[in-house]
């Protein structure tokens, strides 16, 4: 290693032990921010919805209806009530997720074979939660619908084996990859920690460099490196680069030994598109600067690159449903990309090759930016009107 290149790191290294926005925002608040999101997904699934029940038949299949949904796991019934205005109160209140009407005569209509419905009112504005309790209700009713229809063919005098044909006529064998369980842990987890890993490596490097300019410190960081502006570069993320690779690999650890997210794939491709993934953000945020020569400026652009990310990386809406502006948008981001090897490789557990695309992709989002913007700094150290810029 470089004599001048040991300088420079001394220096950043420095420069970090007496800065608390450093070690701050490259160490303790990704840990916290990780454990946060940890605890929030640790039940795995959404347990103890409130349901509000407005019951109109008072028989003993709506109260059948009542014990099914309490029993449910994901369900919780909040109160029961034959006012249906003080149930839509509660649901436009928000103390409530969904409002289930059950008729009058419900059961006498049944049994007289007669087509009657329990409807179910849900804020479907909220998906997740409302998906959720739709499957849930949908569990429940159709319960109760076997079990009734077993009750009917069987005191007929029917062979029990031919009930489910009446029940079900056609049947759906559903067979559920990588999640059967509908496990939100697994579901968003994988995708929420990479996003808030790369507003932390962009926020920072972009502060790195930024700050040199700011505080008229650039030449003096040159100065270090012996004019040569690839080894001032070098040096100053190296601190950085390490740090957030460690941090990255943690993240993986908890989601793997923590969160107990199964770990299908390869460990050593995983490892190497995790440091690109650090690269590369750094890369983008070192590539911000040198853009603007302005740390206000570099901030904005990194806060409005980084900010909607997870909305674009189709985790939550797919890609392939996307205009196309926001599918340029999507894969202009290198989280897009690092997220599909992290599903690839950690859950799916597919062949690597499938997955070497995208790390060349990373490569290209680490490579290009730097090669670009690097010889920038060379100007940015001769001219002083540079320099000071908030």
């Amino acid at each position: 290693m470089s004599k001048s290149l040991m300088s420079v790191l001394r220096r950043e290294l420095h420069i970090i032990a007496h800065s608390p926005f450093y070690y701050l925002f490259t160490f303790i608040l990704p840990i916290i921010s990780f454990l946060i999101m940890y605890a929030i997904f640790y039940q795995e699934i959404p347990r103890d919805l409130p349901v509000i029940i407005c019951n109109h038949d008072h028989s003993e299949l709506s109260r059948q209806i009542i014990r099914f949904t309490e029993s449910s796991p994901s369900l919780r019934v909040g109160i029961i009530t034959p006012n249906f205005n003080e149930g839509a109160q509660w649901l436009r209140e928000g103390r409530a997720y969904a409002l289930l009407y059950i008729p009058k005569n419900l059961e006498q209509k049944l049994k007289a074979n007669k087509p009657e419905s329990v409807v179910i009112y849900y804020n479907n504005q909220w998906m997740l939660t409302s998906s959720l309790i739709s499957r849930a209700l949908r569990e429940v009713i159709g319960k109760i619908t076997y079990q009734e229809e077993f009750l009917f063919r069987s005191q007929r005098g029917e062979p029990i084996r031919n009930i489910p044909k009446y029940s079900t006529p056609v049947l759906l064998d559903a067979q559920p990859l990588y999640n059967p369980n509908l496990n939100y842990r697994f579901f968003l987890l994988p995708a929420l920690l990479p996003t808030m890993m790369q507003a932390f490596i962009i926020m920072v490097m972009i502060r790195a460099f930024g700050s040199e300019l700011k505080h008229g410190t650039v030449k003096e960081f040159m100065e270090k490196a012996g004019g040569n502006y690839w080894i001032a570069i070098i040096g100053k993320s190296l601190p950085y680069t390490v740090g957030f690779t460690a941090l990255t690999l943690f993240m993986l650890t908890l989601l793997v030994y923590g969160a107990n997210v199964p770990f299908k794939g390869s460990l050593s491709f995983v490892i190497t598109s995790s440091v690109l993934f650090v690269l590369a953000y750094q890369s983008i945020g070192f590539a911000f600067v040198s853009l603007t020569s302005n740390l206000r400026m570099a901030n904005s652009l990194g806060g409005f690159y980084a900010g909607p990310a997870f909305a674009f990386a189709g985790i939550t809406y797919p890609v392939i449903g996307m205009p196309l502006s926001a599918k340029t948008w999507s894969y202009s981001l290198p989280i897009t990309h690092y997220l599909k090897i992290v599903l690839e490789q950690v859950i799916q557990g597919v062949p690597t090759w499938v997955s070497v695309p995208n790390m060349l992709i990373l490569f290209a989002f680490f490579f290009f930016p730097l090669i670009l913007f690097a010889p920038k700094w060379e100007r940015f150290a001769k001219s002083p009107e540079y320099w000071g810029k908030i």
